[in-house]
């Protein structure tokens, strides 16, 4: 009898729905205000795709992201990029935050005010401990504007 409620209980854990994914889904082609994170709240992302182990946002270029050339700042690339990573991890792993260890970005071309930049993050290997993804920022003509790979480890602090 044990044994029969252990795997029944695998099974609907398995099939069961990661609550911050559904979060995200709810919000596909809606800018995200009421999430937990203020820095997902304040770079007005707007979900298109969110499943386990990927996530697609749009973000508007706003005049305060941006350096003195007037192109978005370098450290609000890695912000978005750091950002979606982690957005990553929460809606492919159960039960508990990650934290970023290292963060490599390659920046590739200039975003200017007004532009829409749409971002995709991946979960390219998902371990016990550490979670390997890749993101990337485009512009609306399909140039690079900078990709990212991180690594981000499991804090054993529950997000429930």
């Amino acid at each position: 009898m044990n044994i029969l409620f252990n795997i029944f209980t695998l099974v609907l854990n398995r099939f069961r729905m990661n609550p911050r994914l559904a979060f995200i889904q709810a919000r596909i082609g809606k800018v995200i205000t009421d999430s937990p994170s203020e820095i997902s709240n304040w770079l007005q992302m707007t979900p298109i795709i969110a499943e386990k182990g990927k996530i697609v946002v749009t973000i508007p270029v706003r005049s305060n992201m941006t350096n003195m050339m007037k192109t978005i700042h370098g450290g609000m690339v890695a912000t978005i990029l750091d950002d979606l990573c982690g957005t990553a991890c929460l809606i492919s792993a159960d039960d508990f935050f990650y934290a970023t260890i290292n963060l490599h970005v390659d920046y590739l071309n200039p975003a200017n005010i007004g532009d829409v930049l749409t971002a995709t993050a991946e979960v390219i290997r998902q371990g016990k401990t550490i979670i390997n993804v890749h993101a990337v920022l485009e512009r609306m003509d399909g140039k690079i504007v900078a990709r990212a790979s991180s690594n981000l480890i499991n804090t054993q602090i529950r997000t429930s």
